[in-house]
């Protein structure tokens, strides 16, 4: 999944639209990968690095050169260098270098001593942690008194936390999702005026299974599949989520403990298996498929009510049909996914003002706000976004995500520990019945518990 997502995001940046699509909204893996990296690798550690933090001066006075090496890679540069421009404005003596590497290949980097400042990431970063590659940002954060962490949504700033009360990262901008894209036509066709709330899983089904209707054999309408929202995982922590779960239902860090086998996603996996048994024939969705005109969707040639959808599909929903309606997801299920920036250990003592200086400029300034929105479709963290609140006036997909960030409480669990590859394995068999959701979940959750308790040693 992660590296299919950072291709997609290769793909979007070279065209100059960025989104946060799902790497950064999963809870999936625990970082780079854990042979990839060590301290031995990291010759270059500044061991020092948490004893000061930068007094704060004057903008002009901070000077310094950083290099920021993100999860996007090349087919981010033209967007993130005209980012840098807007910053120059504000502090004109800090050059910043946009690396054309990957994230992932942070390891070769530092054996090449070609060390970044900052990293941008979606995934927490554990494996970071462990190997003493980032620094705790608390010293910067007391030593500024410009730094307000309540100008952030709350939850897009605390997914930055450790349970110690540490804080590794700042939000580079939150995923909200997820956003309802629906057909009043087909709603009114089928005797409803109002697209209801659905605060439960019993609520969604009652609603949604309305419409997955079959005709001599035939698919005539249908709803999204709730097994099909961006990978199996999104699938199972939505659903949960909307079933009460919350992060630490997954995971808890303060005990280090992984509960996939609680009753609020056995009963959510075991929803979702009926679901899908009860209404979705898959030969059927497939002849329905090949019948809709080409490049097209079931929501687009009016065989589906609603669909699920990240910001950018949104928008591309809405431009194939001006008429869709949207609606959040139901409030217990929203949650922030998102991509956030760190500081290493790796560079140079005397950069790190400037480092602190970018990295607080581009998750909190307003002006930073409006350009990743207007640029790159990213919805900045903070709560005070006055380019958000004009444009949710008279773009309908702003305005439904301006609706979702203000409801919104939940993040992913971070895991610190790579368990998606075992759960895509096995889900398939879950899906068609050859297993029992609860004994999948007891599964997963002593192959992510060994994993976990192996690290720990």
């Amino acid at each position: 999944m992660r590296k299919k997502t950072t291709e997609k995001f290769k793909m979007i940046g070279a065209l100059g639209l960025v989104t946060t699509l799902l790497a950064a909204c999963s809870g999936g893996g625990g970082g780079v990968n854990e042979t990839n990296q060590s301290n031995s690798a990291n010759t270059s550690v500044n061991t020092a690095a948490n004893t000061e933090a930068p007094a704060p001066t004057n903008n002009t006075d901070i000077s310094g050169e950083v290099k920021v090496l993100s999860i996007f890679g090349s087919g981010w540069s033209d967007y993130f260098n005209s980012l840098m421009v807007e910053f120059n404005k504000v502090y004109p003596n800090i050059k910043v270098t946009y690396m054309q590497q990957l994230t992932d290949d942070l390891p070769a980097l530092i054996s090449a001593g070609d060390n970044p400042d900052i990293l941008l990431d979606g995934r927490f970063p554990s494996e970071w942690i462990k190997d003493n590659l980032i620094q705790d940002l608390t010293p910067f954060i007391k030593a500024d008194p410009t730094f307000n962490p309540d100008e952030f949504y709350e939850p897009a700033y605390k997914r930055g936390f450790t349970a110690d009360g540490k804080v590794w990262q700042l939000p580079y901008a939150i995923d909200p999702n997820f956003s309802i894209v629906y057909n009043r036509d087909v709603l009114e066709q089928y005797g409803h005026t109002e697209f209801p709330e659905m605060n439960s899983l019993q609520e969604f089904e009652d609603f949604a299974k309305q419409f997955w209707i079959a005709e001599n054999g035939e698919q005539v309408m249908t709803t999204f599949s709730p097994l099909e929202l961006y990978g199996n995982f999104n699938s199972l922590l939505t659903f949960a989520y909307m079933n009460g779960a919350d992060s630490t239902t997954f995971y808890d860090p303060a005990t280090n403990k992984v509960n996939f086998h609680d009753p609020k996603i056995v009963e959510a996996l075991e929803w979702l298996v009926r679901f899908k048994r009860e209404n979705i024939d898959d030969e059927r969705i497939q002849k329905l498929q090949e019948s809709l005109p080409k490049n097209t969707s079931r929501l687009i040639a009016g065989k589906s009510l609603f669909e699920a959808a990240v910001v950018v599909h949104v928008q591309e929903n809405l431009k194939l049909n001006p008429d869709l309606e949207l609606v959040p997801m139901p409030t217990p299920s929203l949650w922030f996914g998102g991509h956030s920036m760190t500081m290493t250990t790796l560079g140079k003592k005397e950069n790190e003002a400037a480092a602190w200086a970018l990295m607080k400029w581009i998750s909190m300034d307003k002006d930073a706000a409006a350009f990743k929105l207007k640029n790159a479709g990213s919805v900045s963290a903070i709560k005070d976004n006055p380019y958000l609140v004009e444009q949710a006036q008279t773009d309908p997909a702003m305005k439904v995500v301006y609706d979702i960030v203000q409801r919104a409480q939940k993040t992913p669990p971070y895991i610190p520990v790579e368990f998606e590859s075992e759960l895509n394995a096995k889900y398939g068999d879950v899906i068609s019945g050859k297993l029992e959701p609860k004994a999948f979940l007891e599964h997963m959750t002593q192959y992510t518990q060994a994993k976990l308790d192996e690290k720990a040693k």
